[in-house]
């Protein structure tokens, strides 16, 4: 369509989805402070992480069918603002449950990358489109690093509330530019929005998220945990039978079954929890004291991830360029096998940094050639009525996923535990447990599973190039 300069826009939109990355990471090297400043227990801690996820996985579908019916524009600019908002707030929380609060009203902030994407599509040519999300999917993975960074700098310098209170500046920085470059784009339907099927989604989605954040600390197969899956599998099949029947849902089952948006979906799931399982293993081994693990510091094993995370603003245009020309299968196989063989790398190749360094490097390429076709196949296979709820629900899966790598990973490390003696004194010793090599060689053996897994789904994909009908 007509307006301003595409890459404008462009620009705008990465940065955009970038903050709440950003933001979302800075939290994690900063966690312990936190805990201790609010008197916060293990399990509220994690909490101030998984608010986040939880909430907007379960509304990221919703705001991309707002944006559907109400224009995009105008529900960026809303979600935007009331993650804003609540960036501001978290900087003066009183306790770990306001905090908590206020990390779920960041969730908001969640529905810009589905948004984002949806946007690309209306100012891009379709043969640039994969490319410009490609752009966005690789920010999204650079704010992730960035933030750590600057998070354990910020936490150590200013203290953990400055984080939020300097996330909240460049957020209404991003507001104001938002709505001075960014056109009114036409609502792509006049449809109502059904709210049954929301709630039946949103509620299903968030109780399997609660679940999989309690694990760690109440089990797996608790009453109160196994209510809490089944319940949510409960909804979210309700959520499916009800789609399929209902005169308008959310999102019809017709367009969930089109054969591309089934695969895009079921390998964002599995790719999420390659994503997660890299930046989860690699800083957690990073961390670990010796002789298990590397002893480094917070920032220091932040850094070990930024080669890999700068290499994706060259890569992944490259990969939107490969996924128009090639089509997303060719895509979607070599990025299951290499993030594969870099998983692999980890469980043979990590005795130091530099060897840290080059396996993430490989893995990194491996996930950004998996994340950007993905969201290819949902924007090109939906109507354009359905484009930004389509990437929303797609959105939810994959950070389901998200949400299930980190708890793999905890448990798998609390399951394998060594005791280390460290004789600080010639005649005195202390002992300490920690993760020992099993439990991060498994890790990383869960990162190649699940990219194995990617493969397998990706074969299902019905290719298509410029100037196809995009396969159904």
């Amino acid at each position: 369509m007509a307006g301003r300069n595409p890459y404008a826009v462009l620009a705008v939109l990465t940065l955009s989805t970038m903050i709440t990355m950003y933001v979302e990471a800075m939290v994690i090297p900063s966690l312990p402070h936190i805990e201790s400043a609010l008197s916060a227990t293990d399990e509220e801690a994690a909490w101030i992480v998984s608010a986040f996820l939880v909430v907007g996985a379960a509304v990221a579908p919703l705001f991309g069918k707002l944006g559907d019916v109400h224009g995009k524009k105008r529900l960026f600019l809303a979600a935007l603002a009331l993650y804003s908002v609540a960036v501001l707030a978290a900087g003066f929380s009183p306790d770990v449950y306001f905090l908590i609060s206020m990390r779920a009203l960041q969730g908001f902030g969640f529905s810009l990358f589905p948004l984002s994407m949806a946007i690309v599509t209306d100012v891009f040519p379709r043969e640039r489109v994969a490319t410009a999300q490609g752009i966005i999917s690789a920010m999204m993975a650079i704010g992730m690093t960035v933030g750590m960074i600057a998070g354990a700098y910020i936490e150590e310098y200013l203290g953990w509330r400055a984080m939020f209170h300097i996330g909240f500046a460049i957020s209404i920085a991003m507001l104001v530019v938002s709505y001075l470059v960014l056109d009114e784009y036409p609502p792509a339907s006049r449809e109502r929005v059904d709210y049954w099927s929301t709630i039946l989604l949103a509620s299903g989605t968030a109780l399997i998220l609660i679940y999989l954040t309690e694990a760690p600390y109440s089990g797996w197969t608790s009453i109160r945990q196994l209510l809490l899956v089944s319940s949510g599998a409960a909804l979210f099949i309700g959520f499916l039978a009800y789609a399929g029947r209902a005169a308008n849902p959310l999102i019809g089952m017709d367009l969930l079954r089109r054969r591309n948006v089934m695969v895009a979906n079921l390998t964002g799931l599995l790719s999420g929890v390659v994503m997660f399982t890299l930046y989860l293993g690699v800083i957690y081994y990073a961390e670990e004291l010796p002789p298990y693990g590397l002893g480094l510091s917070v920032l220091s094993a932040a850094l070990s991830l930024l080669p890999a995370t700068l290499a994706m603003i060259v890569i992944a245009p490259l990969v939107g360029s490969a996924t128009t020309n090639l089509g997303p299968r060719p895509v979607l196989a070599f990025g299951s096998l290499v993030s594969a063989l870099g998983f692999w790398l980890f469980v043979f190749d990590r005795a130091g940094p530099l060897e840290l360094v080059m396996d993430s490097f490989v893995t990194g390429v491996g996930v950004v050639s998996l994340m950007i076709p993905i969201v290819n196949m949902v924007a090109v296979s939906m109507p354009r009525e359905s484009v930004t709820v389509g990437l929303g629900f797609n959105t939810t899966m994959r950070y389901l996923g998200a949400s299930l790598g980190p708890v793999l990973a905890a448990t798998i490390m609390t399951t394998h535990k060594y005791w280390v003696l460290y004789s600080p004194l010639p005649t005195a010793g202390l002992m300490f447990t920690e993760a020992g090599p099993i439990a991060f060689n498994d890790i990383f053996a869960v990162g190649i599973g699940f990219s194995l897994a990617t493969l397998i789904v990706s074969l299902l994909t019905a290719n298509y190039r410029p100037g196809d009908r995009a396969a159904q």
